[in-house]
């Protein structure tokens, strides 16, 4: 039996912050294959480790201890040192993201990453680490900054840390995907993907500027993607069909799941015939597959 690797997304936020140093190091030391991260840009240009445009209130406090009242500012408003100065170490008691992951743990004090920390813990790690690098950007937001810009300054923070063989770019734009392909055509390709149908926030619609001219039809796409060169075709699991799958198989495309959360979801994703698996918690995720490992191997 062939199981899948194995993803932390955003880390292991069932036990630890998301994005946190912590998070990783944890994701780690699991024996998980790889990481998931988000990456945004500072004022001052800094590749920043977090997920959402803004600050979450139910996620950040700030230089008193207090967790914000409402929405803080844009993480491309702040530089780097202003930004270090929010405590995302803990979710804000009885809040929805706190019910979504209820065992998660408190770090006190801890702040947004650098990109090059993050990286800095897979260069010392004891075997491979594969990262998936998801540069968070939105097309139809003008002040986005250009993606050839963004790119190459996360490429930039890969190559001086020494984990380019190890990262690929991961993104729900296709825009920076197709600058990757430009500016860094060196580097592997992820392309994440959602229906609208599923969520309003999904790429895959007709006529979507996220999916750069690619088509929207699920069999045209996954052959654009392998004209384009794509490493990894990474939809939403519970849109992925045995058809699609075999297809994007077919073309070449390893396809990557997310997300999965709970035991009984990770099961049914390290038993779908896929080659990776994005989990909130790779712990239990490891546990699982070396459960299955072993139960095939007690009955060969």
């Amino acid at each position: 039996m062939q199981l899948p690797k194995i993803f932390g997304h955003r880390g292991a936020p069932d036990v630890l912050p998301e994005n946190s140093l912590d998070g990783f190091a944890h994701t780690i030391a699991s024996g998980a294959d790889g990481i998931e991260l988000d990456v945004l840009l500072t004022s001052d240009g800094v590749p920043v480790v977090t997920h959402n445009h803004r600050l979450l209130a139910d996620t950040t406090r700030d230089s008193a201890g207090a967790f914000l009242a409402e929405e803080g500012p844009a993480i491309g408003a702040l530089t780097y040192e202003e930004l270090c100065a929010f405590d995302v170490g803990g979710i804000r008691p009885g809040s929805e993201y706190a019910k979504k992951h209820p065992q998660q743990q408190d770090l006190p004090g801890a702040r947004v990453p650098r990109l090059s920390e993050v990286l800095d813990l897979v260069a010392k790690a004891d075997r491979p680490v594969d990262v998936l690098v998801e540069l968070k950007h939105d097309p139809e937001d003008a002040a986005e900054p250009a993606p050839e810009d963004f790119v190459r300054a996360a490429v930039d923070v890969i190559t001086a840390t020494g984990t380019q063989d190890h990262c690929l770019i991961h993104a729900f734009d296709w825009q920076i995907l197709s600058a990757a392909k430009r500016v860094a055509p060196q580097f592997r390709r992820s392309h994440l993907s959602m229906s609208r149908e599923i969520h309003a926030s999904g790429n895959l619609y007709d006529g979507s500027p996220w999916l750069d001219g690619a088509p929207a039809d699920p069999e045209a796409m996954l052959r654009h993607l392998a004209d384009t060169g794509a490493t990894v075709w990474s939809p939403l699991f519970w849109e992925l069909t045995p058809a699609h799958r075999e297809l994007a198989r077919s073309l070449g495309l390893q396809v990557m799941v997310w997300t999965m959360r709970g035991e009984e979801a990770i099961r049914k994703g390290l038993l779908a015939d896929v080659d990776g698996v994005i989990t909130d918690d790779p712990a239990l995720a490891v546990r699982l597959r070396d459960e299955l490992l072993a139960a095939e191997a007690t009955t060969a």
